[in-house]
């Protein structure tokens, strides 16, 4: 379980958000900023529901969206529809569900070292990194995930990485880092140390245990990164093929749905003045 938190830490915690402005932010200002980025939009149906309901009904700030996930029409057509909202590129090189797999942007021709013999992305970092990706390959398939949210008019604030493979080497990492620089947006992630989690939280103490968080933040810039879902029989359908992922995942997803709209929660938000910011309002203050 703790090299599974290792792998998938900070893609489920709250944790200190290092960017080139953090510093001069948190130096100028001693309040609590918090970013509330939700994961996986477009990749089913209730996911899109349970972050449009984060938006509007809660404190959800950001969502990355995942090109290559089935409902990436959807989640394209509702970003159109909120240009306010500010998103960014999941960008993926696998999918980690069994009986619900995803190919790439580009077709597996052209990215034959990124699939397996059935044309599909592999469901583990570990199975991606002993296929010995073509990092070319990696790249343009990005890149191709990229282009893919500007073509449907997706006004693009950051771009990110699903399940953290695309960071899982240095010479990876150093890809993103070019895409970024390239599309002038920044990279949403968190590092080792100052984090906590609510992701391995039962499901039944989510809304709890993001409440103590929330008590206990200081001042500075913090990213929150959840999974908002539903309670559907589509997410029920859903199993990490990781065999330390998480079980029952519908019920984690749709306890996090709730405490992003929790009365309680905003309460606490208010009742300590935390900002709540996203990466269009960060960059306006560089």
């Amino acid at each position: 379980m703790k090299r599974y938190c290792s792998i998938f830490g900070l893609l489920c915690s709250v944790v200190l958000l290092y960017m080139g402005y953090n510093a001069k932010l948190n130096a100028a200002n001693e309040s609590v900023q918090l970013i509330v980025r939700g994961d996986d939009f477009g990749m089913t149906h209730a996911a899109n529901m349970a972050i449009a309901k984060g938006f509007e009904q809660g404190i959800l700030t950001c969502s990355s969206i995942l090109t290559i996930a089935p409902w990436f029409e959807e989640a394209a057509r509702i970003t159109r529809e909120n240009p306010g909202w500010c998103i960014g590129v999941h960008l993926a090189l696998n999918g980690e569900w069994r009986d619900y797999r995803w190919k790439p942007v580009l077709p597996v021709t052209e990215v034959p070292s990124l699939v397996d013999e059935d044309g599909y992305f592999y469901q583990t970092e570990e199975a991606f990194l002993a296929a010995n990706p073509s990092l070319e390959e990696v790249e343009k398939e990005l890149r191709a995930q990229v282009e893919l949210a500007l073509r449907r008019k997706i006004d693009i604030q950051y771009v990110d990485t699903h399940m953290g493979t695309a960071r899982a080497t240095p010479e990876l990492h150093d890809i993103v880092k070019r895409i970024s620089q390239d599309y002038g947006v920044p990279i949403s992630q968190g590092y080792e140390g100052d984090r906590v989690s609510i992701y391995e939280v039962p499901y039944k103490r989510k809304e709890k245990a993001l409440a103590e968080e929330l008590k206990k933040l200081g001042p500075g810039l913090w990213l929150l990164v959840v999974h908002p879902g539903l309670d559907t029989p589509e997410a029920r359908a859903l199993v990490d093929a990781n065999p330390e992922g998480l079980k029952d995942v519908a019920l984690h997803r749709a306890a996090v749905t709730k405490a992003l709209t929790s009365k309680k929660i905003k309460r606490i938000v208010e009742k300590r003045n935390i900002q709540l910011t996203d990466y269009r309002k960060l960059q306006a203050q560089k």
